[in-house]
């Protein structure tokens, strides 16, 4: 029986691992220093935030949650630690409670801190001479 190795026919290939910003795991980096978990999450809140313009407002507190099996939206998961979450809003009746877990929490307050200073200067302009 043949028992040989490919090994040579993924050499160079592999990108080399590291630690993503956010949720400090090994992993290869995708954007932003972000591992692909965690882009994909960004990636999410951005597209909520985008839709509805009240979910990035940061001027509110962030309480913390004691319960368990909550679900953090920008991931989909049930949260089981005590977390962060956002209360709803009594000036709005259509409005939920926002739980977050930690890793979801950073990303989402660092995608409404960029969308409450608007396009960074320079970027988004066309000019037609």
């Amino acid at each position: 029986m043949l028992n040989a190795a490919l090994s040579f026919l993924n050499r160079g290939t592999e990108k080399p691992k590291q630690i993503c910003r956010v949720c400090r795991e090994l992993a290869e980096i995708r954007t932003e220093g972000l591992c692909a978990d965690c882009a994909h999450v960004k990636a999410r809140i951005h597209v909520r935030i985008t839709q509805q313009p009240a979910d990035g407002d940061t001027s509110k507190p962030t309480e913390q949650c004691m319960k368990s099996g909550c679900v953090c939206p920008p991931c989909g998961r049930r949260i089981f630690d005590p977390h962060p979450f956002r209360p709803s809003d009594p000036a709005r009746m259509d409005r939920r409670e926002i739980h977050f877990h930690p890793r979801c929490h950073a990303l989402w307050l660092e995608a409404a801190r960029r969308s409450d200073a608007g396009p960074i200067e320079g970027q988004g302009v066309i000019s037609i001479d």
